[in-house]
């Protein structure tokens, strides 16, 4: 495995295990809208094909994804969460947190 490979992907465990948290507070503590449902399943999508494009080394490809993403994240941190437990919300900010590692890693990776 490739340097980069594995600092991306070391890089990646902590949003990963951030996210398989709130989706498992999802189903167990509250009922999610349904657009908040929608907004989750584009947020899934394009970040899959950000982290493909990532591995891949598909620079444009995760730049573009990336752009469409954070504002999908910004929605649905600020028009479905702010009324969320504190425990919840503190899951969020630390999964985002953890994406902006990554794509920290990833832009230090990719472009030196």
């Amino acid at each position: 495995m490739p340097e980069q490979t594995f600092l991306l992907a070391v890089a990646l465990v902590p949003y990963l295990a951030l996210v398989l948290v709130d989706g498992w507070m999802h189903e167990k503590s509250r009922q999610v809208p349904r657009i908040e449902q929608w907004i989750h399943a584009a947020i899934f999508l394009l970040i899959g094909v950000f982290l493909v494009a990532v591995f891949l080394d598909r620079t444009m490809i995760a730049a573009a994804t990336l752009l469409v993403v954070i504002p999908c994240l910004a929605v649905d941190e600020f028009g479905f969460h702010g009324g969320l437990a504190v425990r919840e919300r503190r899951i969020h900010y630390f999964a985002d947190l953890a994406l902006g590692l990554f794509v920290g890693v990833w832009l230090i990776t990719a472009f030196t």
